[in-house]
């Protein structure tokens, strides 16, 4: 549950971070300003520019980068938690047996003996649960960018997300409630995929966050421009996208892996 601790925590404080921009009434005079807004401001211009100032296909192209960025490690991620998948269903039969037995244990040092047993098992067959989990990374390289995304919108610097910050039905400066359940509803089903890569045991956590996500990211949302509705649609999209063709590409290639069980 210490990952679960850890996302709750960095959300937490994005919501704390993006809720204390409502108080600030000339956010352009800090220097944190400027630290995040301008260079998202430029990034997003210079995007927008390429595509007739369309700052809607901007946000979607950071989202490309973003997930380019992060693809090794989720390749890396999903070939790992594959792995550790395989080896599970190989070795449930034999931890089910000792763990039937530790329940039934009468003494410590029977509880002891058989719970170093099912230890070594997990070490001898390098088997660690908390590697099947991305962890904190992906939060880490997306909060800056949200926060830079949110006061870039909130308070633009220049004419140009002003002026032309219409996207498909929504203006992306101001809330829109059609793309808040979008992203909610994403960021409900994206943790459902993905815990379908795991080892069963390993799933309860994933459920969590089905349920935690959506409602931050629909908070967030609903009181922020729809620019960051349209991010977190977007990357929970093609998230959910690279999660099902990973999963089936080592699903596929690992039938003919063999593994060393002992």
């Amino acid at each position: 549950m210490n990952h679960l601790k850890k996302k709750c925590f960095l959300i937490g404080l994005g919501l704390i971070i993006l809720s204390g921009c409502e108080n600030t009434s000339t956010p352009q005079s800090h220097n944190v300003y400027y630290l995040f807004s301008k260079p998202m401001t430029h990034l997003l211009d210079f995007l927008a520019s390429i595509f007739n100032y369309n700052y809607g296909i901007a946000i979607i192209v950071i989202v490309l980068i973003l997930r380019l960025v992060m693809l090794p490690f989720m390749l890396a991620q999903s070939k790992n938690s594959e792995l550790m998948r395989k080896k599970m269903t190989i070795l449930e039969p034999k931890i089910s047996v000792l763990k039937k037995k530790l329940h039934h244990a009468q003494s410590q040092e029977e509880k002891h003996k058989l719970n170093h047993e099912i230890i070594d098992i997990y070490r001898t067959n390098e088997i660690n649960p908390e590697r099947t989990i991305l962890g904190c990374l992906p939060l880490l390289i997306q909060m800056p960018i949200l926060f830079a995304l949110y006061v870039s919108l909130k308070w633009p610097i220049n004419e140009g997300l002003i002026s032309s910050s219409n996207f498909l039905w929504f203006n992306l400066s101001h809330p829109d409630l059609i793309i808040t359940i979008i992203a909610g509803l994403l960021y409900f089903i994206q943790p459902l995929v993905s815990s379908n890569t795991l080892p069963k045991e390993q799933r309860f956590l994933s459920y969590i966050m089905a349920v935690i996500s959506p409602i931050f990211i629909i908070y967030i949302s609903l009181t922020s421009p729809s620019a960051l509705g349209l991010y977190w649609t977007v990357n929970a999209g093609f998230l959910i996208i690279q999660i099902v063709l990973t999963h089936r590409y080592y699903l596929k290639n690992s039938t003919n892996e063999s593994l060393d069980i002992n």
